[in-house]
């Protein structure tokens, strides 16, 4: 897919937050992975209970576990002031469109195949 998703916060301050909150998820995320509880049937998926406490203590009610599955994928994050910039070459982003939205952000998804020079991304 080659996407790129660059959220636009208010402030710098809302970005760092949102990278730091996306670094916690993503690790719980990898641990609750290597035990299988993102995988498998739809009705068969549920939060661990770390991930449900994690959840509670960052204020999230809109990410489900395929959502936070997909903080497993390969993806490249990086943040510059009050923006931040994902890329990677999975089609399902929504975990960082939800997050990005809730904090406020201005969100752009596009393809890096179709604007490969688009702002400061760097499409290699």
């Amino acid at each position: 897919m080659n996407l790129v998703l660059i959220g636009r916060f208010k402030r710098a301050q809302d970005a760092e937050k949102i990278e730091k909150d996306i670094d916690k998820l993503s690790a719980q995320a990898s641990k609750d992975d290597s035990l299988s509880t993102l995988h498998g049937d739809p009705e068969d998926q549920r939060f661990s209970n770390e991930m449900l406490s994690l959840l509670r203590s960052l204020k999230l009610n809109t990410l489900g576990p395929a959502d936070l599955g997909q903080l497993v994928f390969d993806h490249q994050l990086r943040r510059e002031g009050d923006r931040i910039t994902v890329t990677t070459d999975e089609a399902e982003v929504s975990v960082f469109v939800k997050l990005f939205i809730e904090a406020g952000a201005k969100v752009e998804v596009f393809s890096a195949h179709d604007y490969p020079t688009d702002g400061s991304i760097d499409a290699s």
